[in-house]
């Protein structure tokens, strides 16, 4: 690997760098049991992805406020601030059907479709999208939606499938637990997430000895490189510590870098460059978390 790159990488101011832009939108429950099982995974989402992105890059929906013309309103907003280099994911939790013509995610008032959903994410300009989807029936969607610059993530593998899935309830959970780090780098990649969510709803209903209702899928071959969650609590900084105000922006500067790496990963010429770019930065990162320790 040239130096040159790597020390591009590293020296990228923060207004090039790539932004993480997230919706989370939270349907209608119907029942307590519903509702209070979907307000916790919201949640949990929120907290984890509220420690890799600014507060105005992190939008939830809930109750009311999920309406279809405010989502296509937020979205039409949005879409104004992104560029290509931004990764951006919109997450749905709630219940969904299929009428064997059309998807529908259930919310207050007319619900939002799959032809919605669509033309929300065509209109993205962003490069590197995720789309999460743990709703009954939302693998009907996987056809329509699928795209090269897409991850797509459904609890189901058809819209034949109605009951309420657990996948959701599983890959939430999964972005706090450090058993999802398979590659132990402190984050959780949505690769990571759907592999454990994956795994748990399986050893549900086997344990059970119940014929699985519900079957994950994921497309897109870049889940890797979309992080939805740090292991490690960012560090607070000290106005009366110079010197920890100064590692923790390194911190964060690193943190960066390696985002950006992932991002780029594509454009190497072979594995090996990145794998050895990508472990020098995490041997600075290590340097620097002992410092700070």
């Amino acid at each position: 690997m040239k130096k040159w790159l790597l020390l591009w990488l590293l020296t990228l101011p923060l207004t090039a760098a790539a932004e993480l832009y997230v919706t989370i939108i939270q349907g209608l429950g119907g029942t307590d049991l519903y509702t209070d099982r979907f307000s916790e995974q919201t949640g949990k989402y929120t907290q984890a992805l509220g420690a890799l992105t600014a507060k105005n890059r992190l939008k939830t929906l809930i109750g009311e406020q999920a309406t279809r013309q405010n989502i296509l309103t937020h979205f039409q907003t949005l879409k104004k601030t992104l560029t290509a280099k931004d990764r951006i994911g919109m997450i749905l939790v709630g219940h969904g059907s299929y009428d064997g013509h059309e998807f529908k995610f259930n919310i207050p008032g007319p619900d939002l479709t799959g032809a919605d959903i669509g033309a929300i994410m065509n209109a993205w300009p962003a490069q590197l999208q995720l789309l999460l989807v743990t709703s009954s029936a939302s693998g009907a969607i996987l056809k329509e939606l699928k795209q090269d610059n897409r991850i797509i993530i459904t609890a189901t593998r058809s819209g034949t499938e109605r009951n309420a899935p657990l996948f959701g309830v599983y890959f939430a959970a999964a972005l706090a637990d450090p058993a999802a780090d398979t590659d132990k780098n402190d984050t959780i990649s949505a690769a990571e997430a759907y592999a454990y969510a994956e795994r748990m709803t399986k050893d549900f209903y086997e344990g059970e000895g119940r014929l699985a209702t519900e079957h994950p899928q994921l497309e897109g071959n870049k889940a890797d490189q979309f992080q939805l969650a740090r292991l490690t609590p960012a560090r607070p900084t000290s106005a009366t510590s110079p010197e920890l105000a100064r590692l923790d922006q390194r911190r964060q500067d690193l943190d960066q870098a390696i985002a950006d790496l992932r991002l780029r990963k594509d454009e190497f010429r072979d594995n090996d460059e990145y794998l050895i770019a990508l472990q020098d930065l995490l041997l600075q990162l290590s340097e620097v978390e002992e410092q700070i320790e």
